[in-house]
C-alpha cells in the first residue's frame, strides 16, 4: 500500500504538471508537497482531477513552508499551501437573496417604501381626485374624469364614480 497515496490522495495540474496533495473542501485549503516550487501565482486558476471530471479552483491566498512536511508520507521536503475558491461549485450553488427596502417621504401625508426600484405608493381614489381638482390642471382632470366615466372603472369603483367626477 502506497502511504504517499493515502496522506495526498489528490492529483493538482498547475501550468499543465501534475501534483499529489490534499484538498481540504470546508477549510478551502490545498496542501501539495514539493521538491522544487511550482510556479503559481494569486487569483490563477489551478485543476483538481477527481475520476472523470475536473474542478476549476482559483487561488486566493498561499504559503510556502520550507521542510514542512517533515517528509512524513512524502519524499518532498516543502509544502505549499493554497487557499482557494471552488469555481466549478459555484457555478451550481444557490445565489443568496438580500433585501433591500427604500423608505422616502413624498410629503407630510404620504410615505414611499419599496424594494429595489419597485416603489409602492398609497392614496385614496378621493384624494386623488381632490388633489387633482385644486391642482388646476386641466388635461389631469379631463384624464382622470374620462377614468371614472369609464363603466369598468364605474363597476369597480360603485356609486361613488359619479360623486367624484362631481369633485372635478
Amino acid at each position: 500500500m502506497n502511504l504517499s497515496a493515502m496522506v495526498y490522495p489528490d492529483t493538482f495540474i498547475i501550468n499543465g504538471e501534475s501534483f499529489r496533495g490534499k484538498r481540504n473542501a470546508k477549510e478551502n485549503k490545498v496542501l501539495i508537497p514539493y521538491t522544487n516550487e511550482p510556479e503559481v501565482t494569486i487569483g490563477q486558476h489551478i485543476i483538481q482531477r477527481v475520476g472523470k471530471n475536473e474542478i476549476n479552483l482559483k487561488i486566493i491566498d498561499m504559503k510556502l513552508l520550507p521542510n514542512g512536511t517533515l517528509r512524513q508520507g512524502t519524499n518532498h521536503p516543502n509544502m505549499l499551501t493554497l487557499y482557494i475558491e471552488n469555481i466549478t461549485g459555484n457555478e451550481h450553488m444557490t445565489p443568496t437573496k438580500s433585501n433591500t427596502f427604500n423608505i422616502g417621504s413624498i410629503s407630510g401625508d404620504q410615505v414611499q417604501i419599496g424594494e429595489h426600484n419597485h416603489m409602492l405608493v398609497n392614496i385614496s381614489i378621493t384624494e386623488l381626485v381632490e388633489k387633482v381638482a385644486k391642482s388646476g390642471d386641466v388635461q389631469a382632470k379631463s384624464v382622470l374624469k374620462q377614468l371614472l366615466e369609464n363603466s369598468t372603472v364605474a363597476s369597480i369603483v360603485g356609486a361613488g364614480a359619479s360623486a367624484l367626477i362631481g369633485l372635478l
